[in-house]
């Protein structure tokens, strides 16, 4: 029996790109939840990297030639994300292990996606941190004060808080809807492939924020003299946007009953 199974296994073989492709569309198209959700996530991760491209860059170089804190800022980063990161995972943890002891599919559907909506508000809130760093944006607020260097710490550090833990939460439970829906879904072809969906989407956002990171980046790098120009400003506004608004697409989509 055991040989017949590894047989079975063999002849599942990962399909090559283009029907990695086909899969990936197919899932969007016939899963109302996943396709919901997935235009959220690309929204987010368009948005995200538009904002680090532009505030990043000019932040730090604020941060260094003015407010002289820019070493202590790179340190406060690379301490205080892994913190965030065990705290965030160990609550959610424990909180998906009680949730899966719910019987009934819908009623967990249901706190996924309230979820959601915090993951949503835990987002938007990190995104509001990080303009307040965008230099003319922090210079209108709080230039005139004393204690600046220390408020744009608090700033940064307070932006990695609410939209870092926001993503490892986002990441535990978009996991798991899209476990009830695709994998554990009546279609046999998408659930046999769950995972060539799920990596396929994963890499296509990595190049996608790439792709929109760097064109941030290279576009403030031209306008770096004048960052109160209006492209700059479009762009700036459009990934605040994107960021807000992302996340509540599904819960939103849920609520009017396009996705069940």
């Amino acid at each position: 029996m055991k040989k017949d199974q590894n047989i079975e296994a063999t002849k599942h073989k990962t399909p090559p790109l283009p029907q990695k492709i086909k899969l990936y569309l197919s899932a969007l198209l016939s899963v109302p939840f996943y396709r919901y959700g997935e235009i959220g996530n690309i929204i987010y991760n368009i948005g995200k990297n538009i904002l680090d491209g532009v505030i990043l860059f000019t932040m730090f170089s604020m941060a260094e030639k003015e407010l002289k804190v820019a070493a202590f800022l790179g340190v406060m980063v690379k301490y205080a994300y892994p913190g965030i990161s065990l705290i965030s995972s160990n609550l959610i943890s424990g909180w998906i292990d009680r949730l899966e002891s719910l019987e009934e599919i819908k009623n967990q559907v249901s706190k996924l996606i309230k979820v959601q909506v915090g993951i949503g508000i835990g987002q938007s809130m990190g995104a509001i941190f990080l303009l307040l760093c965008f230099p003319p944006v922090f210079k209108y607020f709080f230039y005139e004060i004393a204690f600046k260097p220390h408020i744009i710490v608090a700033l940064y550090f307070l932006h990695h808080v609410f939209d870092g833990s926001g993503q490892i939460v986002e990441g535990r439970t978009w996991f798991k809807i899209i476990e009830i829906k695709i994998r554990n879904c009546d279609d046999v072809e998408l659930s046999k492939n769950f995972w060539v969906i799920y990596i396929l989407s994963t890499n296509f956002q990595l190049v996608l924020g790439q792709v929109f990171l760097w064109s941030a980046l290279g576009l403030t790098a031209v306008y770096s003299s004048d960052l109160t120009a209006p492209v700059i400003n479009i762009i700036v506004c459009f990934g605040l946007v994107s960021v807000v608004i992302s996340k509540f697409i599904l819960p939103v989509c849920y609520k009017l009953k396009l996705c069940s």
